[in-house]
Formats: C-alpha cells, structure tokens, sequence
C-alpha cells in the first residue's frame, strides 16, 4: 500500500507490517509503562514511535526490551501546537533534547515549552530530526495542530511548509479533519503518517503508518521520508476519546494551575492575533 491512504483498521500480513507514529507512556500522560508498551508490540508483531510530551526517558527505557521502538519524542510549542520529531537513534534523540527541549520545560512539564513553532520545526530539522505536525487540525478550541494554527492565525503558513509531514490518521481526530491533513499533504508534497496518539495501552495500532514485515525501524523511517509508505487507520468514536481522556486526567492534577495559566496564555495568543 505504498503513498496510499486507508481508513480502515490496520491487519497485518507476511508482507506488511504496522508503525504506530504516535503512542505515549507513563514517562510522560499515557497510562502504560514503556516496558509493558515494548512487550505489547514484540507480542503483536508491531512497532511504535514512543513519542511522550516534552521528554524522552520513556523511549531509553523501551529500547532495553524491543527493538521495535522508532526513536521520538512530541514537542509542544509555544503557541499550542504538537510537533512530532523523530531520529534514527536514540543517541540523536538524546542529543537533541539535551541541546534544545530539556531546559525550556515549564511547571506542566506535559504542556507548552517556550519555544514557538518555526523555532521547534527549524531546531529539530537542524539536529537531523524528521519534523511531523501531529493531530494537524487538533484539537476543539485548542490550537493543538500546526494546521489549526494557521487557520486561526497564530502561526503563519510559510512555517507549515517547512514541516517534513502530517499526521493524516490521528486516531484521537474526525475523518473529516484527517480527510483535510492528507489533502493538505497530497497538495504541498508532504509526508504522511499515521499514528494512534495513544494514551491506553488497547488503543496502541489503532492507525499505524505501513512498511514492509522485514524493516528496522531506521529503514522503515528511510521510505517515510522518500514517500514510500501507506497509512491506515480509523479515528476513536467520542466516548472513546472520553475514555481515554479520563484515564489520562490522573497525570494532570499535580499541575493544574500551571496548566491552567498555559492554556490562558495560548488563548490570548489566539485572541491577539
């Protein structure tokens, strides 16, 4: 299914296999520590970017149990948008985060860095990284997509274009909104991927980017950059993502007033512009 988009759950075949691009774990919000997360995916013959809000440990801790981990992390800029970012090691990984993420954390460390958008996406690409806008048009009011943020002003659209990719299935987003960032994409000759922002461990697969059975992650990474693989994938039903959003919730409570004051500065951001 290669540069093809599917929405249709993901099954797995002897020439085919799943990488989730968009799954959490208990180092950052998701309820699932990175050991159970690397044994889940060698059961099901699956593989997955750990991408956790703002920090890496949990990535260093999966790879001790999987080869099947896609070194990454998700970066939340200054405005509200997720920045999704991945690298072929995780020594680049860590290299990156050491040099431009970890000391610009805030209170929350799962929210908004100090960082703005075009300062992200250009930081990363200068550190080797492949820069993907996750959840483009997410998420409701909140400008938690690079896409939304062009729309609604904050972010100016020459800095959407100097993304690698889009997110084309995010679970967690209606069709219609992933139907929108794989027409954006198709138009503006970005790449795609797929990614099940999972939080819950049974909501890891539910979209996956597709490469072939036998490819390491470095390999598979290779021909998301060259356009060489499909995405399938289907979005959470609304009580779904309730679900998921009350097992999340827990995590957030130490933080509320930080969080609280973060969202107020993205809202006047918005108002602003």
């Amino acid at each position: 299914m290669q540069n093809s988009v599917q929405y249709v759950p993901f099954v797995k075949d002897d020439e085919n296999k799943g990488f989730d691009m968009h799954v959490h774990s208990t180092a950052s919000d998701g309820r699932t520590t990175p050991k159970t997360l690397a044994k889940y995916l060698n059961k099901h013959g699956l593989s997955a970017a750990i991408t956790d809000h703002n920090v890496i440990s949990g990535v260093k801790e999966a790879l001790d149990h999987s080869e099947n981990i896609i070194p990454g992390i998700e970066v939340s800029a200054l405005e509200g948008p997720h920045i999704l970012v991945y690298f072929d090691t995780y020594r680049d990984l860590a290299s990156y985060y050491s040099s431009s993420i970890q000391y610009h954390r805030g209170k929350c460390p799962h929210m908004a860095v100090d960082i703005l958008t075009e300062d992200v996406i250009s930081g990363a690409k200068n550190a080797g990284g492949f820069v993907v806008s996750a959840h483009p048009y997410g998420y409701g009011v909140s400008v938690r997509g690079v896409m939304k943020g062009v729309d609604v002003g904050v972010i100016d659209p020459a800095v959407a274009g100097e993304l690698d990719g889009l997110e084309v299935i995010c679970s967690g987003m209606s069709m219609r909104l992933n139907m929108r960032a794989e027409q954006y994409a198709e138009k503006n000759g970005a790449c795609m991927t797929g990614g099940s922002d999972a939080h819950v461990l049974w909501e890891v697969g539910r979209a996956v980017s597709v490469g072939c059975e036998n490819q390491t992650p470095v390999e598979f990474l290779e021909d998301v950059r060259k356009r060489k693989t499909g995405v399938c994938g289907v979005n959470r039903s609304s009580g779904q993502n309730l679900l998921m959003g009350a097992c999340m919730t827990p995590g957030y409570i130490p933080y509320v007033a930080p969080a609280m004051r973060i969202h107020a500065r993205q809202s006047w951001m918005r108002m602003r512009s």
